[in-house]
């Protein structure tokens, strides 16, 4: 008597209990046995939710179990219901069959019959029959990507969590697998939206840390999906996901997005690209131990640009209590102070304490004449001129990065056309070759698209959402007397570099592109 081994193999866990799938193939190979009076099952391997196109042959238990019982004499035959349940790798598919063959086991399919090598034609047909399956699951696999792409960019949700600020609701268009099921979508939550607008106003608009926003929405009683407290990571993926002005994050580990979706909207893009660029210029002082940008905490408008102008020193903040007359009630006065201000090593200083109501007073004055004086309009065409020869080197670089991509793809495209002679034995070149030289291709188109990717959306993010400063300095004295105390901290970070106190005197050092037009040195 024959011993035979069958294996079955479903690709997905969710066909393993389907009638069409492992019992079908069970009932198949047994009643294919019982017209083969000499054979008789001695075992079933199965494997379940397991590809035989993405999952290589080492990292398969039951081939390798099939490995060993063919060289333990275990068992004469393998039995399929179909030869793709051995899988569909045609570089290493054809090579276990010709193993198991080579070890004295017949290999035999319910649908195929028995597949042998002992002539060069039946090694061909053996390579072209796994090739062939290698193709159709990768055909699948483009099928089933680019169709959940296209529901994915007409809004349809694909699965996992809805972020913050969203629900998911069933529509009523049927889905493309089941029938009998609802295509979902993610859409903006009303009472959600509203805090992830706050988080954002917090951050741009008052110049909050995330620890901060954290703090103030734990201290006003938000709370995320699950009733925990606001952490700092919370606050941080809210504020870097681009879903809250209608692109949803595809292949994030790429930095892609699915197509503009108007209903995903929830903030302006304004908003969310200063929120962004705030992100970097935090992140850059961090790691370059920059510890001038202004503070968003503290009484003393000043305080992180306050500079002394004796030695050089930032400026330190204190306070002291003076107390009344009647000793009744005491008032606490805050001050800068030098920290350098003893000996000889560090100069002569001729003051070392500035009153800070005071100074905070002569510096917001000071700096309302200035802004009163400048010709807005003109630095602002300036500055627009500069931005625009950027743009025009960066879209030379995608043109040219088009260009390689194209040449790629004709490479490819040769490829392709050598395989099919190889096949026929019309080439000088083995499938082999050409499969390893088509895949290292294949790496160069992937890498060489998200460059393109990656630089086009720079591009249209540049074009589209430019930043427009003279909106931060229209009405700028109107705003700034109405604003409150993280409102004027932060209108004043965004025009204020550096201020150095000195004896009855202040020198106030703009930001760079305002200091260079005063000076006449822009572009």
């Amino acid at each position: 008597m024959k011993r035979v081994w069958c294996l079955y193999r479903v690709s997905k866990k969710q066909q393993v209990s389907a009638d069409e799938d492992i019992p079908m193939q069970k009932n198949a190979c047994h009643e294919f046995v019982k017209n083969k009076p000499d054979w008789t099952i001695t075992n079933e391997l199965y494997e379940k939710g397991v590809s035989g196109w993405k999952k290589t042959a080492s990292e398969r238990d039951e081939m390798a179990a099939l490995k060993e019982g063919a060289l333990k004499k275990k068992f004469d035959v393998l039995l399929v219901f179909m030869f793709d349940r051995l899988g569909r790798r045609e570089d290493e598919t054809p090579v276990m069959v010709n193993f198991l063959i080579q070890h004295g086991i017949e290999v035999w399919s319910v649908k195929e019959g028995q597949r042998k090598i002992e002539s060069h034609v039946d090694k061909l047909l053996n390579y072209i029959s796994f090739w062939q399956s290698d193709g159709e699951s990768q055909k699948t696999s483009i099928r089933v990507k680019e169709a959940k792409k296209q529901l994915g960019e007409q809004g349809f949700f694909q699965g996992g969590t809805a972020p913050i600020g969203y629900k998911i609701v069933e529509t009523n268009q049927p889905h493309w697998k089941n029938k009998d099921r609802r295509l979902k979508e993610l859409v903006p939550d009303e009472m959600e939206s509203k805090m992830i607008k706050l988080i954002f106003h917090l951050y741009v608009n008052k110049q909050m840390g995330y620890r901060k926003i954290a703090d103030y929405l734990n201290e006003h009683g938000f709370r995320t999906r699950d009733g925990s407290i606001f952490v700092v990571s919370t606050i941080q993926r809210i504020l870097s996901n681009p879903i809250y002005i209608g692109y949803k994050r595809y292949k994030s580990a790429l930095g892609g997005t699915q197509p503009f979706n108007e209903k995903l909207k929830i903030i302006s893009d304004e908003l969310f690209y200063q929120a962004e660029r705030i992100r970097k210029v935090r992140h850059n002082s961090i790691e370059k131990q920059d510890k001038s940008s202004i503070p968003r905490t503290g009484k003393l408008l000043f305080s992180g640009l306050a500079y002394c102008k004796y030695c050089g020193s930032k400026l330190t903040s204190n306070y002291l209590y003076r107390t009344s007359k009647n000793e009744s009630s005491k008032t606490i006065i805050y001050r800068y102070r030098c920290p350098l201000n003893k000996g000889k090593l560090h100069g002569s200083h001729q003051q070392n304490v500035w009153g800070g109501k005071k100074y905070d007073t002569l510096i917001i004055n000071q700096l309302k004449t200035i802004l009163s004086k400048l010709e807005l309009e003109s630095f602002f065409n300036k500055n627009q001129t500069g931005k625009d020869e950027f743009l025009k080197l960066k879209e030379q670089n995608l043109k040219n990065l088009k260009k390689e991509y194209g040449d790629l793809r004709k490479q490819q495209e040769k490829l392709n056309l050598e395989i099919g002679k190889a096949l026929i034995g019309e080439s000088a070149f083995t499938p082999e070759q050409l499969s390893l030289a088509l895949k290292a291709i294949e790496k160069q188109l992937e890498e060489k698209l998200r460059q393109i990717n990656d630089l086009k959306e720079a591009l249209d993010k540049e074009r589209d959402h430019a930043d427009k400063p003279e909106n931060q300095f229209k009405n700028w004295e109107q705003k700034f007397n109405e604003a409150d105390e993280d409102l004027i901290k932060a209108m004043l970070s965004k025009i204020i570099h550096k201020v150095y106190f000195g004896k009855n005197e202040i020198d106030i050092e703009l930001n760079l592109s305002l200091s260079d037009y005063l000076n006449g040195k822009l572009y």
